[in-house]
């Protein structure tokens, strides 16, 4: 706040704001995405027929970082001032759109998180899914 001030700051919300909901009318575009609560800059998605935890790994690949969570499986993005910059929306769409079509038509392949954040889901007790993965990383 110091090197920005109020006034900058105040502007720094409101891109990260109006680029949040660019990106949520984005996924809600997507008949196999929906969107998680009503949120703001972290923006929750998840899906009832593919597996998200391969969206998570194809995004991975594409140098996006976005956090897999489980109960209900899904992944969140939590938009930046690095989000407003020229372009990136439209990116993050795009490799979105061509995430859901890889796992769409490829078969699971195997490797990445997808496996880890799909075993730990399906665990009773909550404190075995953090020494399960801290195992794993």
């Amino acid at each position: 706040m110091i090197s920005m001030g109020e006034k900058g700051y105040l502007e720094a919300a409101q891109k990260i704001l109006e680029t949040a909901e660019k990106i949520k009318n984005g996924i809600e575009g997507m008949d196999d995405l929906y969107i998680l609560g009503d949120p703001l800059w972290v923006i929750s998605f998840a899906s009832k027929n593919i597996d998200i935890y391969r969206i998570l790994d194809f995004m991975s690949e594409r140098k996006w970082t976005l956090n897999g969570l489980h109960k209900p499986a899904s992944i969140h993005i939590c938009i930046t001032l690095r989000h407003t910059q020229p372009g990136v929306t439209e990116k993050f769409i795009s490799d979105l759109t061509q995430a859901v079509d890889h796992v769409k038509k490829i078969p699971a392949e195997g490797g990445g998180m997808a496996p880890v954040y799909g075993m730990a889901a399906t665990l009773p007790l909550r404190s075995v899914v953090s020494d399960l993965l801290k195992s794993y990383l």
